[in-house]
Parts: structure tokens; C-alpha cells; sequence
């Protein structure tokens, strides 16, 4: 995978280098001073074409991008073990890389420990989900299943309440006690959370925004019920 701009570049590069493959540049002289320490072999200086041919030629890479090893996943299971406090969100059906990208960044802020995306109905995580994402894919845990309603259930048999987050809710979703192992499911903006995953949640809940104009783009939805669930278990600006 190839990801691009500087954020991003420099969070894989100091949170995991070793999945580093090569380092692309625009200009061998502008070599960020983060990079000092880099296999000169790795590096790799490209004119402003180049770049065109690695990278989609609308994105803003800022002068530089990297190639790296294709993303690992964590397993659901790996949540059998998380603390009480354990946050995860399910991303029903979104697939828009900058909503998805947006979402992984608010979810390293507010320490959410796993996002949960469908293996066919979900965006793959791309350059451009990474560079939305701003550095907070080296920060969140990624998990990707075959099927939500069946890792709903597994969630459920680990302690985890589910919350589905919908703008026709029955109760406002900072009312609720949302302690302990919580798990948020945010639909597509199209078509929502789907039938299963809601009938399977705990609580439907909504959003206290105008009644005369109730809807929010999913990663705003998101990044507003990520600080409520932070507040209430006292991890807002906690180390």
C-alpha cells in the first residue's frame, strides 16, 4: 500500500518502521529531518510526474509518500481481554474513504481500542483512508469480519453493550450509562444502520441536534458520541 502527505507519512515511520518498503520524495533536498536516520536505499526521488503515476493525481501528498506492508488486523477475539473501560465502534456499510479515515482519526483521539468494518460491505483501508486518517491508523486497531451480526454477538458473550447511533433513536444517546465495555454502531449515510445489527443492539439511540435539521455526516456523528462515551468513563485528556 502507498500512503502520502507528511502526517501520515511520519506516524508510520515513527510508530512502525520496519513497514516501511521506500520512501518517495519530490525533492532529494527537502528530505524532512525526521528521515535523518533512514536507509539511504530506501529513498527514492521522483519529478512532480512520477508522482502522478504512483498516486492519483488529485491527492495532496505534500512532497512525499512511502510505500509499506499491507495492513495487519487484529482478531475479534483479541477482545475477550480488553479492559472494562474498552471502547469499539462498527462501521456498517461506510464507504467513503475520507468518512472512514475521518472516524479512524477521531477514534486514536478519544482512545477508542478497535474499529470493526465488514469485509464486503465496508471501505478497504487505502492511501487515501490513511491520509483522511491523518496518522491515527498507526493509532487504532483495525478488525475486519465476514459477517457484523455474528460479531455483535461474539461482542455481546465478551460483556460489551451495543449502541447503535441513529437520528430516529428512542432515547438521547448521552442519557445513557455508557460505562463499561461499550460497543457504538454507525450506519451509511445512504441507507443507515441495517436491520440486523439494529435489532441486535441494546439500545437504539440518537443525538440531541435540531429537530428541523437532525442529520450529521457520519464522521461527525462519530468523533461527538466517541468524547461522550471518553467523558463518562473519565479518559478525556487522560495520558
Amino acid at each position: 500500500m502507498i500512503v502520502y502527505g507528511i502526517h501520515t507519512c511520519k506516524s508510520v515511520f515513527f510508530k512502525n518502521k520496519k513497514k516501511v518498503l521506500r520512501v518517495y520524495l519530490l525533492n532529494k533536498k527537502d528530505v524532512p529531518s525526521w528521515l535523518t536516520n533512514i536507509d539511504k536505499n530506501l529513498l527514492s526521488v521522483l519529478t512532480a510526474v512520477d508522482f502522478k503515476r504512483i498516486l492519483p493525481g488529485d491527492v495532496v501528498h505534500q512532497g512525499i509518500a512511502m510505500k509499506i506492508a499491507e495492513q495487519t488486523y487484529c482478531d475479534i477475539s483479541d477482545l475477550a481481554s480488553c479492559d472494562q473501560n474498552c471502547v469499539v465502534a462498527i462501521l456498517d456499510g461506510i464507504t467513503d474513504p475520507h468518512n472512514v479515515g475521518a472516524i479512524i482519526r477521531t477514534a486514536a483521539a478519544f482512545k477508542v481500542h478497535c474499529l470493526i468494518l465488514a469485509e464486503k460491505s465496508s471501505c478497504k483501508i487505502t492511501g487515501a483512508v490513511a491520509k483522511a486518517a491523518s496518522g491515527g491508523l498507526e493509532n487504532t486497531s483495525i478488525c475486519v469480519v465476514k459477517n457484523l451480526s455474528q460479531a455483535i454477538g461474539i461482542l455481546k458473550s465478551y460483556g460489551f453493550w451495543i449502541v447503535s447511533l441513529c437520528e430516529k433513536g428512542d432515547t438521547f444517546f448521552h442519557e445513557l450509562d455508557l460505562k463499561g465495555k461499550t460497543c457504538l454502531v454507525f450506519g451509511s449515510e445512504n441507507d443507515g444502520i441495517r436491520r440486523l445489527q439494529k435489532e441486535n443492539s441494546d439500545f437504539i439511540a440518537k443525538l440531541p441536534t435540531n429537530p428541523n435539521f437532525p442529520v450529521l455526516n457520519v464522521s461527525a456523528s462519530a468523533a461527538i458520541a466517541f468524547y461522550e462515551v471518553s467523558r463518562q468513563n473519565n479518559s478525556v485528556g487522560k495520558r
